[in-house]
């Protein structure tokens, strides 16, 4: 263009009145927004990629639970749909203590759950509702698994029973305990280990026991008055499961409660334990994966939460975390099903405990088993 063209124009433009100039630019933006719209209709693939959402935030729990994720559900998601799962790291009440200070500003897409924390989050409005259309596999899962206000999902579960070392009762001649009665034994004394609140399967463990000497989840002193008397039998009321596995790896401890998977994962690396479920019954201690309310990424974690109820991953899960499935159509190896409560028979015999009343009131339980059992 030549210099006198181009003088023309810009004398053109700076004569024109302000209404013009803006409908002038007006005309060029719905020229591009045409544009750009041509583009996507002629290919609707770039326009699908500009809005498709490429990474989830996943907080869970750590340790062997995070390798075996790692090593075959989350995998094989992201092959399956192109993504990349970031993986936050942290204990049950770590984890939602992050999503309650983002509540604003939510960075987490999905969090595993215990009991306690999946209904401390739901009654603080912290989850969304999962998409039963989103997720088709729901339609299979036992009804338990199914949360009644369609908020969270339970994604595998073990049996919750007496953990005892199977070396010390050979050697001392004794048959395997029986009743929850036996964690009050004299013969261990000195050698009984159990979990503090508020570790769910303490949590569960009290409400059991409660309702074993005429209480219940809501009338809960029969049980404090039982634990209160287990003190000078204890060899130590721990936190952290590792604690736990060093003192029956150690031999220390002979008898305490524990959960299928911990039990199961402590006899593979070699250690001489065991788990019984009670004549008085075994208790179903569910994990959940819950999304988080206004989640960044809230398809991908509809996709995510089907995809790990899917027939596949509940077998994957099965095998490397050693958690019963919850979706009834799948089928276990005969060697991993005999590790995990697996099937409608074995499943429904497990005592399913409504502990809402002890949930809704954990901080104020918590402090008062601290100062019962002290620095025991």
């Amino acid at each position: 263009m030549s210099p006198r063209k181009k003088d023309g124009l810009r004398l053109q433009e700076e004569n024109m009145t302000p209404i013009r100039r803006a409908a002038c630019g007006k005309m060029l933006f719905a020229m591009l927004a045409g544009a750009a719209l041509f583009a996507n209709l002629a290919h609707p693939a770039r326009a699908e990629e500009a809005t498709q959402e490429k990474e989830l935030v996943f907080g869970g729990f750590g340790g062997s639970l995070q390798k075996a994720l790692q090593s075959t559900v989350i995998p094989a998601f992201e092959k399956k749909y192109g993504v990349r799962v970031i993986y936050v790291t942290g204990t049950s009440n770590q984890i939602l203590a992050k999503v309650k200070t983002q509540k604003n500003r939510p960075q987490i897409d999905v969090i595993w759950a215990n009991d306690t924390t999946h209904y401390q989050g739901k009654a603080e409005g912290l989850f969304a509702k999962i998409n039963p259309t989103k997720v088709p596999n729901l339609a299979y899962l036992y009804e338990f698994a199914k949360d009644p206000d369609g908020i969270g999902v339970v994604m595998g579960i073990q049996s919750l029973g007496i953990q005892y070392n199977t070396e010390v009762f050979k050697q001392k001649g004794w048959s395997p305990p029986t009743s929850w009665a036996d964690l009050w034994d004299e013969k261990y004394k000195g050698h009984v280990v159990a979990y503090n609140m508020p570790i769910g399967y303490t949590n569960l463990v009290l409400s059991k026991v409660a309702a074993l000497n005429g209480g219940s989840n809501e009338q809960l002193e029969p049980a404090w008055a039982k634990f209160k008397a287990l003190i000078p039998h204890a060899l130590a009321f721990v936190d952290p499961p590792a604690q736990i596995d060093a003192l029956f790896g150690t031999g220390s401890a002979w008898i305490g409660f524990n959960g299928s998977a911990r039990v199961a994962d402590l006899a593979n690396q070699g250690a001489p334990v065991a788990l019984i479920l009670p004549k008085e019954g075994g208790i179903l201690y569910p994990q959940q994966f819950d999304i988080v309310k206004d989640a960044p990424h809230p398809e991908l974690a509809q996709k995510f939460i089907d995809f790990t109820l899917s027939p596949e991953s509940q077998r994957q899960i099965a095998e490397a975390m050693l958690l019963g499935p919850v979706n009834k159509t799948v089928t276990l190896d005969p060697a991993v099903a005999a590790k995990v409560p697996y099937g409608a028979e074995q499943v429904e015999k497990l005592e399913h405990l409504d502990i809402s009343a002890i949930n809704k009131d954990l901080q104020a339980l918590t402090s008062r088993w601290t100062a019962m059992v002290g620095g025991r």
